[in-house]
């Protein structure tokens, strides 16, 4: 789980009678949102270990949902404070006045409420104090299954589409085979290059980790051997492997990151076309972290919380297509695929960017990446 923010304003203690004062104080500390925030509720429900259920159930949820980087999160922490502040008897059944009272207690932008009985999932969508949406699902008793579910009610919730497939889904077309040989890469700095003429840093890439942003920089294959955890460098692929030539990204993450928020690389903004078929390819190397890339389209939504001179806060995710590398392959390994970035609005809201996104977490240690391609393989 990623860290609280509130862990930036030291540890604040609360009562019924503070949450008030919470309010102004997170108002005086906190910049103005650039993103809306939202707030996910304990689940609460019947029937056989639902207290186990509910509480992956949720933590599913908002893993999937704070993954997207369109919305500011409230811990779950936080959201389990306010409710004991209100002294609400947060107990199935909830009764429709308190839950009303937490919600509108909270103040997120939009807020998210689980039911269970058995293992059928029922979440309902808060915009404001406004009952919005629900959507309800079975979760199935398997271990990868329940992720799936969790997706397809949060795509009828809040229009997010999720796409999975493992390390490689390419038509073996030789019609394709030859655009994808023909047409141009759209990734800026795909062998990691540019640094080399930008002082030492990575302009086109950007490393995430919690409040962190940064472009990654330039090291020399020693001072990768010493090189801090938790961080993103450009280095020679000779330290990689030896004899290699050119460059490439690496990631190095320690177990506390690797087991909370994980760590991740995006590349800068890349123009696409809604509706045009695309193909990505890559070459990763792990060395302990499990590997995910993700495809994210994005679309031109603004809204009351973005900033007319910010393009970025007027961009809102609503397409990710997963790959899932090999977490410890320690070898250079090919992984791609066909993909349609699209959304479930319509013509409303066409994808036209792109960000791809080099996420890994779970076991400590280092992951590179070479070699991105990302083309156009439309007629």
């Amino acid at each position: 789980m990623r860290q609280s923010f509130f862990r930036h304003f030291g540890l604040l203690v609360m009562s019924v009678a503070s949450v008030a004062l919470l309010a102004v104080r997170l108002a005086a500390a906190a910049p103005a949102p650039a993103k809306p925030s939202v707030a996910v509720l304990p689940f609460l429900g019947t029937g056989p270990n639902v207290k186990y259920l509910a509480t992956q159930m949720r933590f599913a949820v908002c893993k999937k949902l704070w993954r997207t980087g369109q919305l500011k999160r409230i811990s779950r922490h936080t959201v389990n404070q306010m409710i004991d502040a209100l002294g609400v008897s947060w107990t199935y059944p909830v009764s429709a006045a308190d839950l009303q009272t937490v919600v509108k207690g909270i103040g997120a932008d939009e807020t998210i409420y689980g039911t269970l009985h058995d293992r059928n999932l029922t979440l309902t969508l808060f915009q404001g104090t406004a009952k919005a949406k629900t959507a309800t699902g079975v979760i199935p008793s398997d271990a990868y299954s329940p992720r799936l579910a969790v997706e397809k009610l949060l795509t009828e919730l809040m229009k997010v589409q999720f796409h999975h497939v493992r390390e490689w889904q390419i038509d073996k077309s030789p019609v394709l085979a030859a655009r994808f040989a023909q047409r141009p890469n759209l990734v800026r700095d795909p062998d990691f290059v540019a640094a080399k003429e930008t002082g030492d840093i990575g302009k086109y890439w950007q490393v995430f980790l919690e409040l962190q942003k940064y472009n990654p920089r330039l090291i020399t294959a020693a001072e990768a051997a010493g090189a801090a955890k938790n961080k993103a460098y450009i280095v020679p692929q000779a330290f990689v492997t030896p004899h290699a030539q050119g460059y490439c990204l690496m990631e190095k993450i320690g177990l506390g990151v690797a087991q909370s928020n994980g760590l991740a690389v995006e590349s800068l903004w890349i123009p696409v076309k809604d509706g045009h078929r695309y193909r990505f390819t890559c070459q990763y190397y792990s060395k302990g972290p499990r590997v995910r890339i993700f495809l994210k389209g994005f679309s031109y939504w603004p809204d009351s919380f973005s900033n007319d001179k910010v393009l970025a806060s007027q961009r809102r995710e609503l397409y990710r297509f997963q790959l899932k590398g090999r977490n410890a392959n320690n070898k250079w390994s090919s992984t791609g695929a066909d993909f349609t970035p699209t959304t479930l609005t319509g013509v409303k809201h066409k994808i036209q960017w792109l960000r791809i996104d080099f996420y890994v977490y779970l076991n400590k240690g280092e992951a590179f990446f070479r070699n991105v391609q990302l083309k156009d393989i439309s007629p």
